[in-house]
């Protein structure tokens, strides 16, 4: 195979791309090179004719990547495909990329206030700006109240009109609609992720410090 049948470079474009010279034997060749990039594709200790080296340096991916952005589930399926093909130089950074990419998107489908709706959110704050403050203090006064009856029930043995069952989908609910007024709270006085994470990180550190201390004191009661 030419160097003029190989197509361009899949990741910057060029067509300076080439075979390397690198087999023992002047008709086999280790490996296809963008001169440009420096991106490659061969074969791990042995070595190929031209044309088997043109045909995996030309193959493709099936996802179409119609611009530099893609979705998440398009990453994945190119990351395994590109995976899947044991000829590339880079099959194992491959893997690794998809199994972050596969990370990242049970976090996102499972997280508290998952990302892709979380925009929704901030886009309602924006609308209505400090209009959604009493709003922010009202459902938290709703989960103290499904709180107090989880209490009153759990504690102290006072009867409620709901079961429990229902007091704990309560819970649920409220929990859920004060999770969403507090990030619509956090973009309306520009508090940053950075911000919060500090302070927790902070006010964490304090409490384990505390509990040591509890658990200090405890053994020394024992003793």
């Amino acid at each position: 195979m030419k160097n003029n049948k190989l197509k361009p470079c899949p990741f910057c474009g060029s067509t300076e791309v080439a075979f390397l010279d690198g087999g023992v034997y002047d008709e086999m060749r280790f490996q296809v090179e963008c001169q440009s990039c420096g991106a490659t594709v061969g074969f791990i200790n042995e070595s190929r004719s031209d044309d088997e080296l043109g045909e995996a340096w030309n193959m493709r991916s099936t996802t179409e990547i119609k611009s530099k952005t893609m979705t998440l589930d398009e990453a994945i399926k190119y990351c395994e495909e590109v995976a899947t093909k044991n000829c590339l130089e880079y099959v194992e950074e491959h893997k690794q990329l998809a199994n972050w990419l596969h990370t990242l998107k049970y976090l996102e489908e499972n997280a508290v206030m998952p990302i892709y709706k979380k925009q929704d959110w901030l886009d309602i704050a924006k609308y209505y700006g400090i209009k959604q403050i009493p709003l922010v203090i009202e459902e938290m006064a709703e989960l103290t109240q499904a709180l107090t009856k989880y209490m009153r029930i759990t504690q102290f043995g006072q009867p409620v009109r709901k079961i429990m069952d229902e007091v704990q989908d309560n819970i649920k609910e409220e929990l859920s609609d004060v999770i969403v007024m507090l990030i619509q709270l956090q973009h309306l006085f520009n508090i940053d992720n950075a911000t919060i994470n500090k302070i927790a990180d902070e006010k964490l550190k304090r409490t384990l410090q505390l509990m040591e201390e509890q658990e200090c004191q405890r053994s020394n009661l024992k003793n």
